[in-house]
């Protein structure tokens, strides 16, 4: 089954989406949890602190309406003192009412219901009073006994919805403190553990890519030292290295059983050539046979018949064997041809593998211009790291106007105060927080830049492979340039070959004249003998040409045997 193909730039692009979804994930995380610290102490100032200065208001307004009660009881003229202690008493009993109907904590709001009754009874018991006292009612000691009693249980009450309050506003503080803290360690781990894991991909990655790289390379080094020898390295992966890598491989089969072909062709050439140079020199001695035949017949009349005889039955034999000869020259002729297809092929898978390294330099080119946007968006991420440091600077803000409330409210907002203080510190903490995330980001950065250097290795070894392809290409260049000699030099042959058969069948025609005419046997003869003469150097050309024939044919299996099959 074919694996499902993945180009490179695809497999970079997906790592970089994964690395950004898991920064945006981190970074959101953190954004999240101080957003959600930041919203807790907003509330803690704006609820429990204003609690606690209702309790308070409200205590100092009940402790002045007891001080103007005194001033009425110990003064004749009271009526300013009864005014006083009405309007403190009033505004006491408001502020303990506001207080129970805003608290949000169950044991506070009964206990703010209990204060608010409490003083609610002491103002139907302070209007007894007063009215006692002006009437000079003999009962104002015993009330004046109970007031003391009732004032004794609101101040402890009051007390008491202090403690609480200072209580509740001390645990919330801890438990904002501790979840922020925890949310910086928490986003400084994730970070590292983010930066770890981009490390080591991006390192797995370049050394994976130049490792492919590098085999390819060496196989094409292979073919370049003509060594067709080594084990076929089946790619892994379907993308645009696999692809040159199933090309190298077709490439080595073909040149293999290209070598084998012209290794076959040279060894038929080789033996056609002496087979062509004995039977040119066994020409050579008929056609010297026929001459000295034609001399004889020129110098005594009297052998005629015996001589023509013999001249016949030579050029029969010099007949056949000029048959043979073009058979022969025929066969080698096909067979260079075969050869100067074979190579033609060859050359057109050179062509591909050039073809294919030119690919590869390109897509090399697109890897490195995904791992540039991969440090473009590494920057990106800085901005959103500067976006966390904006979000601390805001919460130390926060952190301070905190304090200034806390200020504000005197006693009751000492502790706040140190929450808010504990508060602009995690704030600090959280910006150097960010300050490590940047660091690590810078380290990732030059990450990156080692990629890309990975990268450029890589196509420098993709020109290697590309100069070595080159180098066979030419190699094969001047086979087929051998080749088309060796073509040119059959051609030649069978030309002559064809010229000698002609010459063959001149003088048997000469021959079969002299036998049907006896008496003009001195003209024939000189006929027969400048037909001989032709023949002569006919042959003569044949074999100077099967001569160069096997000497390109061994040239050619020189050639040839450099190759390592």
């Amino acid at each position: 089954m074919e694996k499902k193909r993945l180009p490179i730039v695809l497999q970079l692009t997906c790592m970089f989406i994964l690395v950004i979804f898991l920064l945006v994930s981190v970074l959101g995380f953190t954004v999240y949890k101080l957003k959600s610290s930041g919203q807790t102490t907003e509330e803690l100032v704006k609820h429990n602190v204003t609690s606690a200065n209702l309790v308070k208001a409200g205590h100092l307004e009940f402790t002045g309406a007891l001080l103007d009660m005194r001033g009425f009881l110990f003064y004749p003229d009271g009526a300013v003192y009864e005014q006083g202690y009405r309007e403190k008493i009033k505004k006491s009993s408001e502020l303990a009412k506001e207080f129970s109907d805003t608290s949000k904590v169950a044991d506070t709001r009964e206990d703010g219901i209990l204060l608010a009754k409490l003083v609610n009874d002491y103002v139907v018991l302070g209007d007894k009073v007063i009215a006692a006292k002006k009437a000079n009612a003999p009962n104002l000691t015993q009330l004046t006994t109970q007031g003391r009693n009732l004032v004794k249980d609101i101040d402890d009450q009051f007390r008491k919805l202090d403690t609480q309050q200072q209580k509740y506003i001390s645990e919330r503080a801890n438990a904002v403190l501790q979840d922020a803290t925890a949310t910086g360690a928490n986003a400084l781990i994730y970070s590292i553990v983010i930066a770890c894991i981009v490390v080591c991909m991006a390192i797995w990655y370049s050394r994976n890519l130049a490792r492919r790289l590098k085999n390819i390379n060496n196989e094409l080094a292979e073919v370049g030292n003509l060594n067709l020898t080594g084990k076929d390295v089946y790619p892994t992966r379907n993308d645009e290295i696999g692809d040159m890598g199933y090309i190298v491989i077709e490439m080595k089969k073909s040149l293999k059983g290209f070598v084998s072909q012209v290794t076959n062709s040279s060894q038929i050439l080789s033996s056609t050539s002496i087979e062509l140079s004995d039977s040119v020199s066994e020409q050579l001695k008929a056609v010297e046979t026929v001459a000295e035949s034609v001399t004889n017949i020129a110098a005594g009349s009297s052998q005629n018949a015996d001589n023509i005889s013999n001249i016949s039955a030579t050029m029969e034999e010099i007949s056949a064997s000029s048959e043979e000869i073009n058979a022969s020259t025929a066969e080698a002729n096909n067979n260079a041809q075969n050869a100067v297809v074979e190579a033609a092929r060859a050359m057109e898978l050179l062509s591909q593998t050039v073809t294919q390294n030119e690919s590869i330099t390109a897509s090399m080119d697109q890897i490195t211009t995904v791992t540039t946007n991969l440090d473009q968006g590494s920057i990106k991420i800085k901005g959103i790291v500067d976006l966390i440091n904006s979000i601390a600077a805001q919460t130390n803000l926060l952190a301070l106007n905190a304090a200034i409330e806390a200020a504000r409210a005197g006693e009751a907002g000492r502790g706040f105060a140190v929450v808010a203080e504990e508060v602009r510190k995690l704030a600090e903490q959280s910006a150097g927080a960010t300050d490590e995330i940047a660091k690590i980001i810078d380290n990732m950065g030059n990450d990156i830049i080692f990629a890309v250097s990975t990268v450029k290795k890589a196509n420098q070894e993709v020109d290697k492979g590309k100069s070595s392809a080159i180098a066979t290409q030419k190699g094969f260049d001047v086979i087929i340039e051998k080749m088309d000699m060796v073509k040119n030099e059959i051609e030649h042959v069978a030309a002559s070959m064809h010229e000698t058969s002609l010459g063959i069948q001149t003088v048997v025609a000469s021959v079969e004249n002299i036998t049907t005419v006896a008496h003009a046997t001195s003209a024939s003869s000189e006929v027969v003998a400048a037909s001989a003469e032709e023949q002569t150097a006919g042959m003569h050309e044949i074999d100077t040409n099967a001569a160069k024939l096997a000497q390109l044919a061994t040239e050619m299996m020189e050639i040839v045997k450099k190759f390592k099959v």
